[in-house]
């Protein structure tokens, strides 16, 4: 297999391979120039070429459509819309970065990725440009994990442990990108956590924007970033390590901290609902972020006990 085999002067396939991620679909593009022999450099070659040059573009896209809609003409009646496409433009990067160290790590270690649809679409480039393509057969091309499916001899594939692994490595990508937007929303943005309201006068429309956390946000803060970091960190590392007993610890220390958050909310109660416009918001919402924090409380709890569990049983059945 050309698993082994050189993919360029004086490199080995899996370094070739990741370097084509290194600079995005600059990279991807400069590796592809290269015309080297090697199929599989030329497939991640490509595949780098379609996951980044997209979210380059979208990107760029949302970063204008943010910087438009922020512009003084709309008189800040659309603040709100320029956030949304703000937020999304943060997401898309965020999820752009954990998914370009993702491909790194994993082709470095040998184990080939194929991202679902852009590898697809890599692969029909491959063939309209008469690029010759690795076979998907003969390679471990079986999604994010890099594991190779087994068959049974008939031919269909038999149930595989790669598949949850693959779930996993996916939600350790949401809890970043989440982790990663609860942090700059909480940190640079409190003012956005409000209620919202449209009023109409003089035929003039405007959408008030009325905030619900006060300054006593800044106690929570100190814990809730070290949460937030832990929690982005050991997912990082979850991803280039998937081990399941180091999940399952993770797992416990992050609703663990989860839990001292949810407390420390319950406690300071940095909420402010006394000039919200509706009367009825001003009285009911106070209790309900009490109910969400309490059921936040319990839902830690059952999470730790159950992490916990796991990971004994795991510890005592190797």
């Amino acid at each position: 297999m050309e698993k082994d085999k050189s993919g360029g002067p004086g490199l080995q396939t899996h370094v070739a391979s990741t370097l084509a991620y290194v600079g995005w679909w600059v990279s991807g593009l400069l590796m592809l120039l290269l015309k080297t022999d090697n199929r599989v450099v030329r497939f991640h070659s490509m595949q780098s070429i379609v996951v980044f040059g997209a979210a380059s573009i979208l990107i760029v896209v949302l970063s204008i459509i943010a910087s438009v809609f922020s512009l003084a003409i709309w008189q800040g009646a659309l603040v709100p819309v320029s956030l949304i496409f703000t937020v999304l433009w943060a997401l898309v990067l965020a999820f752009s970065i954990v998914l370009w160290i993702l491909l790194m790590v994993k082709t470095y270690q040998k184990e080939q990725i194929l991202v679902p649809l852009a590898g697809d679409v890599a692969f029909w480039l491959l063939g309209r440009f008469n690029m010759q393509a690795p076979e998907r057969d003969a390679m471990a091309f079986h999604g994010l994990t890099g594991r190779e499916s087994r068959r049974h001899e008939s031919g269909r594939r038999r149930p595989r442990h790669g598949d949850g692994e693959m779930g996993r490595a996916f939600g350790s990508i949401v809890v970043i990108v989440w982790s990663l937007f609860l942090f700059i929303v909480f940190n640079f943005f409190p003012e956005y956590i409000a209620f919202y309201h449209s009023t109409s006068e003089g035929g003039v429309t405007q959408l008030l924007r009325y905030p619900i956390l006060t300054a006593e946000l800044a106690r929570v803060l100190p814990i809730l970033n070290l949460t937030l970091g832990l929690s982005i960190l050991g997912h990082v590392f979850a991803l280039a390590w998937n081990k399941f007993l180091f999940r399952e610890i993770l797992e416990v220390v992050l609703h663990v901290l989860g839990l001292i958050v949810a407390i420390v909310f319950l406690w300071v109660f940095p909420f402010d609902f006394s000039e919200l416009p509706v009367a009825g918001l001003r009285t009911a919402l106070p209790t309900v972020a009490i109910i969400i924090l309490v059921l936040a409380i319990v839902g830690n709890v059952i999470e730790i006990i159950v992490h916990l569990a796991r990971f004994l049983r795991g510890m005592v059945s190797r």
